[in-house]
């Protein structure tokens, strides 16, 4: 693997510290020493594919494979997504149906994009948590061992993934409120954020940022799952959940309807009233192993290596021969 100044933690992660003296987002700092560190491998063994979701790291590459004449095929992950061009890559994978039909919107290409969703490592068979494992989860990460908990996993941020509509959603709620749970990456917005959710939730609210391997265990403490974006590229969180059997709330768009679908609760959410209608929703869903089992299967039948894996090898070879 290579080495890179990984933007996390945010807090005192090197890409910081160089971004702030460089005026470069610490993400930026990140794609580029991931590059430098990958440099050495693409000079001793070339690569057939370069399969990449950062575009500031696939423009270090397109220019290094222009300038080298290296032959290596680049295949771009739209996950983010872009409304860039796609004149620096070969072929795009589009992981909603969306997104592809936005860039068939403005002129790209239907020849050189393919249709193929995120493949997520999922269990074949669905468990429903035990009381005795939800509290052991809660007590791992500091949580009240009572009460119901509403989990978010998504960076601290303002602009699409909305944290603080949720927050100011569950302040508006009638008492008993949820606890908030928010899990994931800091971001300029963190700070002030959790300023928010102190003020407006009190003591009923956590942050959380957890390594993957640990995720599971929030999904475990949790009740129910609330992300209120808009505009994701696809939406992993919206799967985990989906997939530990959690009742799933999230606004209702083109995204959504594909990943979630029927699986969860849709609607349009652009204020706090509408929210806060949502999160009731939400409260009305059910959380028997039976539902749980029906959205685990909603999405192992669709998102699952077992069910992707031959595609995602398809598109593989057919870019890196040239013939996609």
């Amino acid at each position: 693997s290579a080495w890179c100044a990984s933007r996390q933690p945010v807090s005192s992660s090197l890409a910081r510290w160089l971004g702030a003296r460089t005026g470069r987002d610490p993400h930026f700092i990140e794609q580029g020493s991931f590059f430098l560190g990958l440099l050495p491998m693409l000079i001793r063994r070339p690569p057939d594919l370069l399969y990449f979701t950062d575009l500031n790291f696939g423009n270090a590459c397109w220019h290094w494979r222009r300038r080298t004449g290296a032959r290596f095929r680049m295949l771009f992950n739209n996950s983010g997504p872009t409304s860039m061009p796609f004149t620096r890559t070969d072929h795009v994978q589009q992981v909603t149906p969306g997104a592809l039909e936005d860039a068939m919107g403005r002129g790209e290409s239907r020849e050189r994009q393919t249709l193929l969703p995120y493949g997520v490592e999922l269990p074949a068979t669905y468990t429903h948590p035990s009381e005795a494992a939800r509290r052991e989860a809660r007590t791992a990460l500091s949580l009240p061992a009572t009460g119901e908990i509403v989990l978010c996993v998504a960076k601290l941020d303002r602009s699409y993934k909305r944290i603080d509509l949720l927050i100011e959603a569950v302040a508006a709620m009638a008492e008993p409120r949820p606890f908030l749970l928010l899990v994931g990456a800091d971001g300029p917005a963190g700070d002030g954020l959790r300023g928010l959710a102190a003020a407006r939730l009190g003591a009923h609210w956590a942050w959380r940022s957890l390594p993957a391997e640990e995720m599971p265990t929030a999904y475990r403490a949790a009740d129910r799952f609330a992300l209120l974006s808009q505009n994701e590229g696809f939406g992993l969180a919206y799967v985990e959940a989906l997939t530990a059997g959690l009742p799933v709330v999230a606004n209702d768009d083109a995204t959504t309807r594909y990943v979630i679908g029927d699986a969860g609760s849709l609607q349009r959410i652009e204020d706090v009233a509408a929210a806060r209608a949502a999160l009731e929703s939400l409260r009305r869903m059910p959380t028997d192993e039976s539902a749980g089992r029906r959205r685990h299967a909603s999405v192992r039948d669709r998102f699952s290596w077992d069910a992707l894996r031959s595609q995602y090898a398809a598109l593989f070879r057919r870019v890196a021969a040239g013939t996609a």
